[in-house]
């Protein structure tokens, strides 16, 4: 009880004691607390540091390797370009200038189903875009798939508000109309041709006579060229082009009938050599009028395989010539 007595009468006694430990107590924890916020804060700029570090690091990482990407494309040591791509994360192959080489790397070394897919990567934000898209349509042209390369090009158009372009995709698409021998579909975009234009002035041209051709040669018919060559041989290849061969196939059956009938007037119809010689005139003969019932089928596919080529070439150049 003393002790007690005597802690309260120091107290009473001396009141600014107690006051003054109480303030030094504040303080120090002040300076605690000052100096833990420098340190946390200190500690959160290091770590923010840190990352935007590694964030630059990263994207000049991308940097280099899209930049590398480039030059072995101007090099055109596309092989390197397949293994580095093969080496690269998923983010940076979903970059669009990476979409945009290898689409152009798979075009120049034609394999065009690859180059279409990589050119359809492409988004509406990257400068590369107008020529991905006039590239990717021009693979499925080439692949065979005109409904697809069509489409491509009829939403770039409705989509864009770029009428840079409206010139070429006239052509390429009135050139795909006459790929599906679709004339009606054609004498509409080639209303929208114009002949001032350079790039386009030959292959819109082309493409006109193309359609004069195409609707001049679709009447040739393979009963009418069996026909002709049972009456006179080697008609029916005359009436499909081939004069040569028809002239020859004439020549050859001809032939043989002059000397069956030598043989059948001098010797008999039952002698061998009218036999033998009949027999072989015989399968000339209707050989002669299978060969112009194929014949027919036969140019009509070398026909169209030349003016499909023509096709293609004009509504390739063009896009060539404007995306050097």
């Amino acid at each position: 009880m003393k002790v007690q007595n005597d802690t309260f009468l120091m107290i009473r006694n001396h009141p600014h004691s107690l006051n003054s430990v109480g303030v030094e107590l504040r303080s120090s924890l002040r300076v605690i607390y000052l100096n833990l916020k420098k340190v946390f804060t200190i500690l959160f700029w290091c770590l923010v540091s840190m990352v935007c570090f590694s964030q630059t690091g990263e994207k000049d990482g991308e940097d280099r390797d899209i930049d590398f990407l480039f030059y072995l494309y101007e090099e055109k040591r596309y092989d390197e370009i397949v293994l580095l791509y093969e080496q690269m994360s998923p983010k940076i192959r979903q970059n669009d200038s990476v979409s945009y080489i290898l689409g152009m790397m798979y075009y120049y070394r034609q394999e065009l189903d690859k180059s279409a897919y990589h050119l359809s990567l492409v988004s509406k934000s990257s400068v590369f875009y107008d020529k991905s898209v006039f590239f990717s349509a021009i693979d499925y042209a080439h692949l065979g798939d005109y409904s697809k390369s069509q489409l491509i090009l009829e939403n770039y158009s409705v989509t864009t508000q770029n009428n840079t372009y409206d010139g070429l995709i006239s052509v390429k698409l009135a050139g795909l109309a006459l790929l599906q021998r679709d004339f009606e579909m054609f004498d509409r975009y080639a209303k929208n041709f114009g002949f001032g234009q350079y790039y386009y002035f030959d292959s819109q041209n082309q493409l006109i006579n193309v359609r004069k051709t195409l609707e001049s040669n679709r009447g040739k018919s393979p009963f009418v060229a069996g026909a002709l060559s049972a009456v006179v041989p080697g008609a029916g290849k005359m009436y499909t082009g081939q004069i040569g061969e028809g002239v020859a196939t004439f020549l050859t059956v001809g032939s043989f009938v002059a000397i069956v009938a030598e043989n059948w007037i001098k010797a008999g119809i039952t002698n061998y050599k009218t036999i033998i010689f009949g027999t072989i005139g015989t399968i000339f003969y209707i050989g002669n009028i299978y060969g112009s019932i194929a014949s027919v089928k036969v140019y009509k596919n070398q026909f169209n395989d030349q003016q499909n080529n023509t096709i293609l070439l004009c509504i390739h150049l063009p896009v060539r010539a404007l995306f050097r």
